[in-house]
């Protein structure tokens, strides 16, 4: 995610670069056989190139509309993973009559935040489509880390995981039946919260609006230096290059944030929730630890 003040054009040049010096030849090239060799056939100046350029900008909004709607999407459920992961450690930590220190000796509130925490890296690296089994085996533990290594979905393993230390507590008298419903009800919003995100990472916008959009911008772009090199004769690459961006730029912005899973700079910051999360579960536990808010590398927070 950008949190930089400004936008550097470098970023935009690598997708529009060749769509641009393409245009900047085609340009270049009618206005000199307009000019020099005097092909007046070629200035089109009943061109409608406003209606036609206005109606290109319905498309480019909606689909810039529908592609930021995911990415906003995308943060607001990141952003109630980070409030349900602090209410569940919470629970975990309060909730529980007393400690079971029967497994690898800690406690079973602490045990349960770390499930969490490890629930929330898996999650990342679900949506991701990485390994999360060297992040979880530091969270877990290498033993139980493997059992978990014969599950396709991970994140959903570790909640289950959690249901069934839950119960097991529940069997033995630690939480009555109204505590039990009221973390469940976060175990469920942990469910939600992935399937959300995995709705958004499995479902690309519809092929209209990736298809149209870029067709209808290449005509117009292709169509312009016809309508303007009438009137500006040589300068038309000038003018034409300069319109012709605004629209690439509006098209390949939108493809940028349409897809806020898969790690690029434009991404929703999970690294840095992530982090965010550890740390705060790890200081309601009073655990010790190194770690730190992740930064912005060059304007940009992964």
């Amino acid at each position: 995610m950008m949190v930089r003040d400004q936008l550097s054009l470098k970023r935009l040049w690598p997708q529009a670069s060749k769509r641009l010096l393409l245009l900047l030849a085609f340009d270049c090239t009618i206005a000199v056989l307009y000019s020099v060799y005097d092909m007046k056939f070629l200035a089109l100046s009943g061109l409608p190139l406003a209606p036609l350029g206005s109606a290109i900008t319905i498309f480019l909004a909606f689909r810039t509309n529908a592609a930021y709607g995911r990415w906003w999407e995308a943060r607001q459920l990141w952003g109630s993973l980070v409030n349900t992961s602090r209410a569940l450690a919470r629970q975990f930590l309060t909730m529980l009559d007393h400690d079971s220190d029967d497994l690898e000796h800690i406690p079973l509130g602490r045990r349960l935040v770390l499930h969490q925490i490890a629930f929330v890296h898996a999650l990342r690296c679900h949506l991701r489509r990485q390994n999360p089994f060297p992040e979880l085996s530091g969270v877990l533990g290498v033993e139980e880390t493997d059992r978990l290594r014969g599950y396709g979905n991970v994140p959903a393993a570790i909640n289950l995981k959690m249901g069934r230390i839950l119960k097991e507590a529940k069997q033995q008298g630690m939480l009555d039946s109204f505590r039990w419903i009221s973390i469940d009800e976060n175990l469920t919003a942990l469910s939600n919260i992935q399937g959300a995100c995995e709705r958004i990472k499995n479902t690309p916008l519809p092929r209209q609006f990736d298809y149209l959009p870029r067709l209808l911008v290449n005509a117009f772009c292709w169509l312009v230096p016809f309508g303007l090199v009438g009137e500006m004769g040589l300068m038309t690459p000038v003018a034409s290059v300069l319109i012709s961006f605004t629209f690439i730029a509006a098209d390949v912005v939108s493809r940028e944030i349409e897809d806020p899973f898969e790690n690029t700079i434009h991404d929703t910051p999970m690294t840095s929730l992530s982090r965010t999360i550890e740390m705060n579960l790890r200081e309601q536990m009073e655990l010790p630890h190194t770690l730190r808010d992740v930064q912005p590398v060059d304007g940009f927070v992964y």
